[in-house]
């Protein structure tokens, strides 16, 4: 199944990317309350094709909080952001948040980020995971 997106190109389902390619993790800090840590790099260039943002997984531990992230792409100082998403989490509840992102077009040999913001006092962090489709 493919679905017509904005642009006129039809992604194709097939072939789907998981980043990072291991099971660590990119490690992604927010800032002091409701502000934006530094942008955290997924991928230095997508590669020749153009991909499609599907999911971010991000690994939570829940604080009472509202978590915030933006994806972005650009150089490095220069991020512009192109997807966003927010989760809700509970106290004391560990969890595994999960955003749809609806195969968001990221141009080919494009550098691709991400940053978040959470409602915490201090600065708080988050293991995240990005699945793109070609």
């Amino acid at each position: 199944m493919t679905t017509q997106v904005e642009d006129g190109k039809l992604p194709r389902f097939s072939d789907q990317i998981v980043l990072p390619d291991d099971t660590s993790g990119i490690d992604v800090t927010s800032g002091a309350a409701n502000t934006y840590g530094v942008w955290v790099v997924f991928s230095a260039d997508i590669g020749s094709l153009d991909q499609y943002l599907n999911e971010l997984l991000s690994m939570l531990s829940g604080q009472n909080n509202i978590v915030e992230f933006e994806i972005g792409i650009g150089a490095g100082g220069s991020e512009v952001t192109i997807a966003q998403g927010h989760i809700r989490l509970l106290s004391g509840i560990k969890e595994q948040g999960k955003i749809s992102l609806n195969n968001v077009r990221v141009p080919a040999n494009s550098r691709l980020a991400i940053k978040v913001r959470d409602n915490q006092g201090t600065n708080f962090g988050y293991k995240t995971f990005l699945t793109l489709n070609s």
